[in-house]
């Protein structure tokens, strides 16, 4: 009963009668950091954020540190940042928590994910200045680079993860060649490895 006035505050996301999703069974919610989470914004008189919000974590998480679902009014957190200093979490927890927060005051407009809106919702949230992305010693997923790309014109090799599917040309020789525009004379070709 109580996710649906959340949904209302998010309707523009989803069609009406969509479900609001549950936690996923591989989740673990932690109640100490919900409740946290709730303290927080009602501090910021968000009581319908501080209804609705869950705090779990998630072990299927390898380098993100936290993520938060604005329909579902929930925050997951990397089972890793156990292993850090708690002001980590905390950290994590309030720039996650920012988030819903900035988008429930906004009231249903689209805002960018790390703009205005979000930082002041940070400096009310107390981490004032946060930035968009951690520098916490996660381990980053490296893949391997499977395919190839040359420029015909100045032979710019681009190596790519996914094989391109849409026409791509070279930047620096359609900026010099091509006043900037998109030309067909510099679009990459897929080389032979």
């Amino acid at each position: 009963m109580k996710r649906k006035m959340w949904q209302s505050v998010f309707a523009w996301l989803v069609p009406a009668g969509t479900p609001t999703p549950e936690v996923p069974p591989h989740r673990e919610i932690d109640a100490p950091l919900t409740a946290q989470c709730q303290r927080l914004a009602l501090a910021l008189g968000m009581e319908h954020v501080a209804e609705n919000v869950t705090v779990v974590w998630n072990p299927r998480m390898r380098s993100t540190a936290g993520r938060a679902w604005l329909l579902a009014c929930m925050i997951e957190l990397n089972p890793r940042l156990k292993e850090l200093e708690p002001q980590h979490i905390d950290t994590i927890l309030r720039h996650e928590l920012a988030h819903l927060v900035a988008q429930a005051r906004a009231k249903g407009r689209r805002i960018a994910a790390h703009g205005a809106e979000w930082r002041k919702a940070c400096a009310d949230l107390g981490i004032p200045g946060e930035k968009a992305c951690h520098r916490l010693p996660l381990p980053s997923r490296k893949q391997q680079a499977r395919y190839l790309y040359q420029c015909p014109h100045c032979l710019t090799e681009v190596p790519r993860v996914r094989r391109m599917t849409k026409p791509m040309a070279c930047r620096r020789c359609c900026k010099n060649h091509a006043n900037g525009r998109y030309d067909a004379r510099f679009r990459f070709v897929e080389k032979t490895r």
